[in-house]
């Protein structure tokens, strides 16, 4: 089971898990983070893992891959829960080569989300982005 959580930072993708993962739920991890990526110049995540015990369609779970072009786009991630599986640990360092990856215990939510807004400005266009100092005006005259 899934529930997207509503933050007020416009850049952070949050979702919580619980009980047996299903495919509606991998549908709407791939579907709803791809979407945010899109939208943002830099997204950071957070997953919250409530008693998740196992995954359905396992296979489905396993190959699950994000498009390359995205990769530098999710700088941090943080994974929050109190019965953090390996397996699951293993397949978010998988996804998300590029991030920063933390992982903190349920009752540290907030640390998680510290983290995470933490360097929030990044160069770019979009929101939370900031003017890239290194970008130079072309003269006119030029």
């Amino acid at each position: 089971m899934h529930e997207l959580l509503d933050l007020p930072d416009s850049n952070l993708f949050a979702i919580k898990f619980s009980d047996t993962l299903t495919e509606e739920d991998l549908d709407v991890l791939d579907s709803t983070l791809r979407s945010h990526l899109e939208k943002h110049t830099t997204t950071r995540a957070l997953f919250v893992m409530d008693n998740v015990d196992e995954w359905t369609p396992e296979e489905r779970w396993e190959t699950l891959t994000f498009d390359i072009r995205h990769l530098r786009d999710l700088d941090k991630v943080a994974i929050v829960g109190d019965d953090l599986w390996d397996t699951w640990l293993e397949k978010a360092e998988i996804l998300f080569p590029m991030s920063q990856l933390q992982t903190y215990s349920a009752e540290d939510r907030e640390d998680a989300l510290g983290w995470l807004r933490g360097d929030m400005d990044v160069p770019g266009m979009g929101p939370g982005s900031v003017s890239d100092p290194e970008a130079t005006v072309q003269n006119e005259d030029e």
